[in-house]
């Protein structure tokens, strides 16, 4: 069950990706997104947590080779960004077959493991 949880949190990694990097500012990024801890830019930047996400979870990023309890965390954290992207036109999201609504839909199915 473990494998087949961790293949699953994976393959919510490759939705997740795409929009947290469609949505990011990068032109006046003096890092080009690669987020520096000790840069008061990163500090103070409005990007500065997708930034961190896409740090840790970018196509470089061996995501095999984290733990379950690892990638739950962080697919929980897209899951946040994800949700806070909807407009209050998703209010129905039971209903909404959206890409987005459809994702956090799949990703809740699968963190609660059904």
């Amino acid at each position: 069950m473990s494998a087949q949880l961790k293949t699953q949190l994976i393959e919510l990694y490759e939705f997740a990706r795409k929009r947290i990097i469609q949505s990011m500012e990068l032109r006046h990024c003096p890092h080009a997104g690669f987020y520096n801890p000790t840069d008061e830019q990163c500090l103070f930047c409005h990007q500065g947590m997708e930034c961190v996400w896409m740090n840790h979870n970018d196509e470089l990023v061996s995501l095999e080779e984290k733990s379950v309890e690892e990638l739950r965390q962080q697919v929980l954290i897209a899951e946040d960004f994800i949700r806070s992207s909807l407009t209050p036109y998703h209010l129905s999201r039971r209903k909404c077959q959206c890409e987005n609504c459809l994702w956090l839909r799949k990703a809740q199915d699968v963190l609660r493991g059904e």
